[in-house]
């Protein structure tokens, strides 16, 4: 590794970079004193101004919640509530599954190929005897099944820790070196040392083996997967509830709605169970959440639609949970990580899938998409796994600005390349969703990335905006010319969406139509103007208040300004996490922008996004943290 960083830092390219970032070349410019003379201008204009001072004054809700006559009457019921938690948490704590978990994880980190070994022996052996008696094999397949028995049966003995093996890969080494730069063999999981096996653990791993070799027989091999999973996963997220804060990172895009919801209940109830383990600060925007999802219960029941709106309802039960878990657990060093990495890894996935259908599989565009009269050369537009290109320009214009504050707050060389790499590889592919409102957005989290913690940015913007032009291929120069032009069916489209929307507020201000898109279509045809039918109001303002009545408009604005007033205090200060929180500060902030055209709430996996971003961001704003970057104490 050392090797690779010397010849990285000597290439010609890496000091062609570093000869024009010297700042010597560019600090005697006029250009340069202008541009930092305006941007500390426009910095200390809105740090000293009534707006800046408004969002930023003290929190009263821990005031208000504790002097609230209904806070007296939930202390009173503390006390049996914590006692039924409790006789709840050590049931489950005594259970088998969690016990034996436990103790096959140690083991795995302890002897890994023993302990493994003791499960995939019983288990190859088993499905072995199966097909012999209700099947018939091959010669060739048996002798493939015999050595891997053999294989297994020489792994038994195999005394080698967890730590062991991973200091010898290349790949973890590659890992370890561009993540933190350390030296691999430096890094030692806890129990890695090597350890044995008695004969109650080989019983016991011996029998999970037999019954799993046995369902693999008769299961189908994804039922299978899926049977393990739902077995595995409420332990190994109870056992460790940040796990399942970073797998919802992880397959948010990548995964059916189905499979987050259930790993945020799941690590919802493990906080709930585990309350005495983390800090009981409240998080900022928790009143306006729960008024939100208070609004959302009532909009529910008098919905024109009630019964699909119940349906959806859980789903905002999942939202608070997403925020509230956030907000609880995104508060240590090892969560943090795990979170950020898993979502770093989550976006290239999914930022490469959408490159490859631009490039190679040349996905057509659906009518609905694009205006054909007016662009006729956009032939695709990319969506990845995404129900839309729309869509999966919400989620980049999310993650970007995250990946942004992670570039600046990264102390090491090689950090910054490997974040300039995703960095560039998903912004090209928020381009090629060819989504003008994401663009925008982006363009407004950028901006607002550069006021809030870095306004030399902005220098960089300008220049951006100055060469854009010359080297962007028409389609994309297009594209940016044609936002705000009425010739553009869309944009009429909108106009006309955005008309019938404001009548119908007239009839719906109090309580909303109900939840989801069929209360929205039901009342929204008798309001429809020309023949423009919608499934939503193209702008997520109205659609919330067209759902869910003045209250939840209302419990939106009132949560934005909470959460933002919190974290605008601490991107004040040097931490390094500062600039993690400023990247996503600008991210919700270019979503909220982007949500006056367009309905960005349309996909349940963009609203769990926001959520948990929302609680990231209120996890950094209360202090309560360890700088995952410097070890210290955040300010």
């Amino acid at each position: 590794m050392e090797n690779v960083t010397i010849w990285m830092q000597n290439s010609l390219f890496i000091n062609i970079i570093k000869f024009f970032s010297r700042p010597a070349i560019y600090q005697s410019s006029v250009l340069y004193r202008g541009i930092c003379v305006l941007s500390d201008f426009i910095s200390k204009a809105f740090r000293g101004s009534l707006f800046r001072a408004f969002f930023t004054n003290k929190s009263w809700e821990n005031n208000a919640i504790k002097e609230s006559r209904f806070m007296s009457v939930v202390l009173k019921l503390n006390k049996p509530i914590k006692k039924v938690l409790d006789i709840l948490t050590n049931i489950v704590e005594d259970s088998f599954p969690i016990n034996f978990v436990s103790k096959a994880v140690k083991l795995f980190i302890q002897v890994p190929l023993a302990t493994a070994a003791h499960i995939l022996l019983p288990s190859a052996a088993s499905v072995l005897i199966l097909k012999a008696v209700f099947e018939s094999y091959t010669p060739k397949a048996l002798i493939y099944h015999i050595i891997l028995l053999i294989m297994l049966f020489f792994a038994l003995s195999i005394k080698v820790s967890l730590n062991s093996l991973l200091s010898s890969s290349i790949a973890y080494k590659s890992c370890k070196w561009f993540l933190d730069g350390q030296d691999s063999n430096s890094f030692t999981l806890k129990h890695s040392q090597t350890g044995d096996l008695s004969r109650q653990d080989k019983s016991h791993l011996a029998v999970i083996g037999v019954l799993a070799g046995i369902l693999y027989y008769y299961l189908h091999k994804l039922t299978f997967i899926k049977l393990c999973g739902l077995i595995l996963m409420p332990a190994l997220i109870y056992l460790w509830p940040w796990l399942g804060l970073a797998l919802t990172a992880l397959i948010l895009p990548l995964a059916p709605t189905t499979y987050s919801v259930g790993i945020i209940g799941l690590t919802f109830l493990s906080v709930l169970l585990k309350n005495d383990k983390f800090k009981k600060s409240l998080p900022a925007a928790i009143i306006p959440s729960i008024l939100f999802m208070i609004s959302a219960g009532i909009a529910a029941a008098f919905s024109v639609a009630r019964a699909e709106s119940l349906k959806a309802l859980p789903l905002y039960v999942a939202y608070f949970m997403i925020f509230y878990c956030a907000s609880v657990l995104f508060c240590d060093s090892k969560t943090i990580k795990a979170v950020l990495a898993f979502l770093v890894i989550s976006v290239m996935m999914i930022s490469l899938l959408g490159i490859y259908q631009y490039f190679f599989v040349k996905v057509p565009t659906a009518e609905a998409w694009v205006d054909v009269k007016q662009f006729p050369e956009l032939a695709t537009r990319v969506y990845a796994t995404l129900e839309n290109p729309n869509v999966l320009g919400e989620y980049l214009g999310l993650a970007i600005p995250l990946l942004l504050g992670l570039f600046w707050a990264s102390g090491k060389f090689r950090q910054k390349c490997l974040l300039t790499i995703v960095l560039g590889i998903s912004t090209l592919c928020l381009v090629l969703t060819f989504s003008r409102g994401a663009w925008l957005g982006l363009a407004v989290a950028v901006l607002a990335f550069a006021l809030i913690k870095e306004p030399k940015l902005l220098i960089l913007l300008l220049i951006l905006a100055i060469l854009a032009p010359m080297f962007l291929p028409s389609v994309v120069t297009n594209r940016i010319a044609s936002i705000g032009s009425l010739e553009d069916s869309s944009n009429a489209y909108r106009i006309t969406i955005w008309i019938a929307a404001l009548r119908m507020m007239k009839n719906y201000w109090l309580n909303g139509v109900g939840l989801g898109s069929t209360a929205f279509a039901r009342a929204y045809r008798d309001y429809m103007i020309a023949g423009a039918s919608a499934i939503h109001a193209h702008n997520l303002y109205l659609e919330v208040g067209l759902e869910m009545g003045i209250l939840g408009l209302f419990a939106l604005l009132w949560m934005a300004f909470r959460g933002f007033s919190e974290a605008l205090i601490y991107v004040e200060s040097n931490s390094k996490m500062s600039f993690v929180l400023a990247g996503i500060v600008a991210g919700l902030v270019g979503h909220l922008f982007h949500g006056l055209f367009d309905y960005v709430w349309y996909s349940p996996r963009i609203v769990m996004a926001f959520w948990m971003y929302f609680g990231m961001m209120s996890a950094i704003a209360s202090g309560n943290l360890t700088d995952d970057m410097t070890g210290e104490k955040a300010a």
